[in-house]
C-alpha cells in the first residue's frame, strides 16, 4: 500500500479573521438635480396633499431661485388650465382613471400642460423631458407610457390659431384660440355652458350661476378674465411723494406708466420687477388693483379718527386708510393670521406709516377692547370670483355650500362691526367677489336683522381683463327719528 502523506498541522485561525467583516456603510441616493418639471411636480404635490398655494409654497422652498419663477408659472397655469387639460388627456390615456396614479397622473399633466400651453419649438423638450421625469422620481418603467401619452396629444395640436371658439378649439389669451384635430370639446353654439366649463376650466357650478344672471357676452367676458390677470398698478403714497414726482423719476428711468384719471393710481405697463419701480425701498408706492383701491376710498375715514380694519391682512387696503387719515389718528389692524400679521407690519415699516396698530385676535370671538370706532372697514373672506385671473386655485374651492359658509362668516363679522360702530360712525363692507349671494344679496338680509342701519352708497364692479371684479357698500346708522326710537 502507498504510503498516506502526513497530515499538515492545523493552522490557527488568524485573529483577523475571527474578527467579523465590517460591511461598508449604505449609501443614500443622491437626490435628483432639480429641473423646472421636477419642480412643478413638487409644487403640484404639496398644493394636491395639503392645499398650500403655490404663492406660499415659494417663501419655504428650498429650490433653487432660478427655477422657482418658471415653474411657479407653470404650476399655477397647471392649477388653472386643469380641466381643460385633463379633456384632452382623456382621449390619449387608454387606461381607466383609478389604474393610473396620482404621481402618473400628475406627471400626465406637467407634460401635457407644456404641449398645450407652450410654443411649438418647445414640444420636443416638452415630451423628452416628461419623460425623464419619471427616471429622476425613480420610476423608470413609467417612461414608455409617458411617452406614448404625451405623443398623442401632440398629435391632436395644430400650429393654427383663431378668434373663434369652437368644438375643436381652445381658448389661449387676448381672444385666441388654438385649433386641434379632433372635436374634444361641446359645441359652443349648442352647448354654450358645457364648452365654457371645459376650455375656459371653470366649475359647472360658477357657470350655472353665472349664465342665470347675465347675457352670453358679459358670460364671455367673465370667462376670459379668469384666465388672466389685471395689468400691474400702483398706488402711489402721497405721504411719501406725490404722484407727479413720481411719474417724473419713471420717465426719467424710461418706463412706460400711465396714470389712471386724476387719482393715485398708476398703470405699469411694461414687464418689470417690483423692487425695480422707483422709490420702492422708501416707500414711494404700493401694488394695488384698481378695484381694490374703491373700499378704502369709499370710507374716507378724516385724520385723527379711530379707525377698524377688520380683516386686514395683507395690510394694502390698510395702508391705504392710513394715507387717507395723513398718518394721524388710531388705526387698528386685525388678522388671525399671525404670518398675515407680520406683512402688515413690515408694509407699515416700508411705507413709514405710524398710525396703524396691528392686532392679532380670535375668529370666533374677536376681543377688540376700547371706544367705539369713528370708520371701520370691513373686507371679507370671500370666493374670489372677481380676482380668479390672479388666484387659479380659487375657482375650485367654489360651490354652493361653500357660499353659505362664507356667508357665515361674512354675517358675522358685519356683526362684530355694527357692535364697534360709534353712532355717528361708518362701516364699508367689501369682497373681491362678484357673486350677489356673498354682496347685494347679503347685505339685504343682514339690514333685516339691523333696521337701524341704513345703505348710503354701493359699487359693483365686474372683471374685464383691466381691473379686477368687486363689491363694496357703505352703511351707517339710521338718524333717531327714522328709527322711531324718538317717536311717542
Amino acid at each position: 500500500m502507498p504510503a498516506r502523506r502526513p497530515s499538515r498541522p492545523s493552522r490557527k485561525p488568524h485573529a483577523r479573521q475571527n474578527r467579523r467583516r465590517k460591511s461598508a456603510p449604505v449609501q443614500k441616493p443622491k437626490p435628483p438635480e432639480p429641473t423646472v418639471r421636477l419642480a412643478v411636480l413638487e409644487l403640484l404635490e404639496r398644493y394636491q396633499s395639503t392645499g398650500t398655494l403655490v404663492r406660499d409654497q415659494l417663501k419655504t422652498s428650498k429650490l433653487p431661485a432660478e427655477l422657482l419663477s418658471q415653474a411657479a408659472h407653470w404650476t399655477e397655469r397647471l392649477i388653472q388650465r386643469r380641466r381643460t387639460i385633463e379633456a384632452v388627456l382623456a382621449e390619449c390615456v387608454k387606461r381607466p382613471a383609478d389604474q393610473v396614479e396620482l404621481r402618473l397622473r400628475l406627471i400626465l399633466l406637467t407634460g401635457a400642460n407644456e404641449l398645450l400651453f407652450g410654443p411649438e419649438s418647445s414640444f420636443h423638450a416638452a415630451i423628452s423631458e416628461t419623460v425623464n421625469l419619471c427616471r429622476l422620481v425613480g420610476k423608470p418603467e413609467w417612461t414608455g407610457f409617458v411617452n406614448g401619452v404625451l405623443r398623442g396629444v401632440q398629435r391632436l395640436l395644430t400650429d393654427q390659431e383663431q378668434s373663434e371658439p369652437g368644438s375643436n378649439a381652445y381658448p389661449l389669451e387676448e381672444g385666441r384660440y388654438r385649433k386641434i384635430n379632433q372635436d374634444l370639446f361641446p359645441d359652443p353654439t349648442r352647448h354654450l355652458q358645457s364648452y365654457l366649463t371645459v376650455a375656459f376650466s371653470l366649475p359647472d357650478a360658477a357657470i350655472r350661476e353665472w349664465s342665470k344672471r347675465y347675457a352670453p357676452d358679459v358670460l364671455w367676458q367673465l370667462c376670459w378674465a379668469s384666465l388672466q390677470g389685471t395689468p400691474l398698478h400702483v398706488r402711489i403714497n402721497r405721504l411719501a411723494t406725490t404722484v407727479e414726482e413720481w411719474l417724473e423719476k419713471c420717465a426719467a428711468a424710461q418706463l412706460d406708466v400711465t396714470r389712471i384719471d386724476n387719482s393715485t393710481s398708476v398703470r405699469v405697463n411694461q414687464k418689470i420687477r417690483i423692487s425695480e419701480l422707483p422709490g420702492y425701498e422708501s416707500g414711494e408706492f404700493v401694488v394695488q388693483d384698481l378695484t381694490a383701491t374703491a373700499a378704502a376710498a369709499m370710507l374716507n375715514p378724516y385724520p385723527g379718527s379711530r379707525v377698524l380694519d377688520l380683516c386686514a391682512g395683507p395690510g394694502t387696503k390698510t395702508t391705504q386708510l392710513a394715507e387717507l387719515m395723513l398718518d394721524r389718528g388710531n388705526l387698528i389692524a386685525c388678522e388671525v393670521s399671525e404670518s398675515r400679521l407680520n406683512q402688515i407690519s413690515e408694509n407699515c415699516e416700508r411705507l413709514g406709516l405710524t398710525c396703524i396698530s396691528p392686532l392679532l385676535i380670535d375668529r370666533q370671538e374677536p376681543q377688540i377692547e376700547g371706544e367705539p370706532f369713528d370708520a371701520i372697514l370691513v373686507d371679507a373672506p370671500c370666493s374670489n370670483t372677481g380676482v380668479l385671473g390672479k388666484r387659479p386655485e380659487a375657482r375650485w374651492r367654489y360651490s354652493i355650500k361653500e357660499l353659505h359658509e362664507l356667508n357665515e362668516i361674512q354675517m358675522r363679522l358685519l356683526d362684530t362691526a355694527a357692535r364697534l360702530l360709534a353712532p355717528e360712525g361708518q362701516l364699508v363692507y367689501s369682497t373681491c367677489s362678484i357673486e350677489p349671494k356673498e354682496n347685494e344679496q347679503l347685505i339685504e338680509r343682514w339690514l333685516e336683522q339691523h333696521p337701524d342701519f341704513q345703505v348710503v352708497d354701493s359699487k359693483a364692479m365686474l372683471p374685464d381683463g383691466c381691473q379686477d371684479g368687486g363689491y363694496c357698500v357703505r352703511l351707517e346708522m339710521r338718524p333717531e327719528d327714522e328709527n322711531g326710537s324718538d317717536t311717542v
